[in-house]
């Protein structure tokens, strides 16, 4: 390992074309000589111990190992070396990144919240273009509390209670300077220490540095998927409520509507450029890729989760607060919304196809009705002449038993048959409801026990024939 300092007389070698003095313990500057040397295309000074500002050099470097010093951060110094030309600066944990790679994220990110708010812009000119019969796009049929999504604080913007609103505010706050703290983090500035991971490093035994990171393309595919996931239904419910505001004309509702549309898609675009520039910055694998999606994300789940702490420590005052916005934003108290001619007549046509159908469904009941009313009257016709032929054959049973001992047993007999025939004629109609009983069934149960106690009762007497009496004679 050399020790010492570079000698000032270093720049009197014009033809030199390489110096390599890296992971040594040189201290001291870099001597102004070296500006001389004009023939110089490499020149490695990285892990040593110098101080102050590398001259310019004659000659830019021709690859990204060119040019190498310890100009990176952090440094073992207050202020790392200042190398102008280098191609690379080093930190003092031996990682290395292309000077070229110098972001500063935060600039664009007003660039990012400009195209945001230009993008709603044109959102409102088309929804006006739309309600006045300009142009037409598509209509939005929900009510702007369901638009805004009924479990994020940002629904807040649409209450007329202060509280609702500076908790809402907060929140808001809240995340953006999260978003803007990974922001500034993901910026690379090599003389002031940031997040960022330098993904180069530079060997001893080799004069061209490598890259360390290996993020792959399942990686970002996971990545994309995350933040569609997350991100997808805050940016369109902050874009409905956009499209919706006209309905509502010059009043304060409109202005409610386009604030928390304005807030819901800007934050979703900060916390979707946050998370780019953060993974780039710091992510040199695909495990520490997701990881960070993972964080930032949570950042971005802060509105619900206050959401969800406000129902559980004040569920009264959140019930009333929600139920005051559903009031309000509802469809039906939209008084000052334009409908056009078109919504009308779709509407009437809508309501007339109802009627036809309502219509042809009473006609249907009418017709079954009728139909009911004639069965009922069958079966109540059914039903007298039952209860005549019952009150007949209990005639009959009756007089059967008080002739009982009346007649002979050739008489009761002769009535009993009587009885059976009658009995055995059709009832009432030729046919009855098979859901009414026959009464007529139990009564030829009964006369058939009453002739079978008669016959046993009053056994029939035996006529003698005429071959009989011959024989007798």
């Amino acid at each position: 390992d050399l020790k010492g300092s570079i000698p000032s007389k270093i720049g009197h070698l014009l033809n030199l074309t390489s110096l390599i003095l890296s992971f040594n313990e040189i201290t001291g500057t870099v001597p102004t000589g070296i500006a001389n040397l004009s023939n110089l295309e490499l020149l490695h000074l990285h892990d040593n111990r110098l101080q102050g500002t590398v001259p310019r050099l004659a000659l830019k470097g021709q690859t990204k190992s060119s040019f190498i010093a310890d100009c990176g951060s952090p440094s073992e110094f207050d202020s790392p070396l200042d190398c102008p030309d280098c191609t690379m600066c080093c930190n003092s944990y031996q990682q290395c990144d292309v000077t070229t790679a110098t972001k500063r994220f935060g600039v664009w990110a007003g660039v990012v919240m400009g195209l945001v708010f230009g993008f709603l812009c044109l959102v409102l000119l088309a929804s006006l273009l739309q309600r006045k019969g300009l142009y037409q796009c598509f209509s939005l049929k929900s009510d702007a509390y369901d638009t805004v999504g009924k479990d994020s604080v940002y629904c807040f913007f649409l209450s007329n209670s202060i509280t609702a609103w500076v908790l809402a505010i907060v929140v808001l706050v809240a995340q953006v300077i999260c978003f803007s703290a990974y922001i500034d983090g993901a910026t690379l500035v090599f003389d002031s220490d940031k997040d960022w991971v330098y993904q180069y490093v530079c060997p001893r035994d080799n004069l061209a540095c490598r890259m360390t990171s290996d993020n792959g393309g399942l990686g970002w595919i996971f990545f994309a998927i995350f933040l569609a996931v997350h991100l997808l239904s805050d940016a369109v419910h902050g874009l409905k409520l956009v499209w919706s505001a006209p309905r509502y004309g010059l009043s304060w509702k409109t202005c409610q509507c386009l604030f928390g549309g304005l807030c819901l898609c800007s934050i979703s675009a900060l916390a979707l450029y946050s998370s780019v520039v953060y993974n780039v910055a710091i992510s040199r694998s695909n495990l520490e890729l997701i990881f960070n999606t993972v964080i930032l994300l949570f950042v971005n789940d802060l509105d619900e989760k206050m959401y969800s702490c406000l129902e559980t420590i004040r569920p009264k005052w959140m019930k009333m607060t929600c139920d005051n916005i559903k009031t309000t934003f509802s469809n039906n108290s939209d008084s000052g919304e334009e409908i056009d001619g078109e919504e009308i007549k779709g509407a009437i046509l809508e309501h007339r196809g109802r009627i036809v159908e309502l219509e042809e469904g009473i006609e249907v009941y009418k017709v079954n009705v009728t139909t009911l009313e004639d069965e009922l009257n069958t079966l109540k016709e059914s039903i007298v002449l039952q209860r005549e032929e019952y009150n007949k054959l209990f005639e009959i049973v009756q007089m059967i038993y008080q002739c009982s001992n009346t007649f002979t047993s050739h008489e009761v007999e002769e009535k009993i048959r009587q009885a059976k025939n009658f009995m055995k004629q059709p009832v009432g109609k030729e046919k009855t409801n098979k859901n009414i009983s026959d009464p007529a069934r139990g009564i030829n149960k009964e006369a058939e026990t009453c002739t079978e106690k008669l016959n046993k009762d009053h056994p029939p007497k035996r006529t003698k024939s005429k071959r009989s009496r011959n024989r007798r004679r």
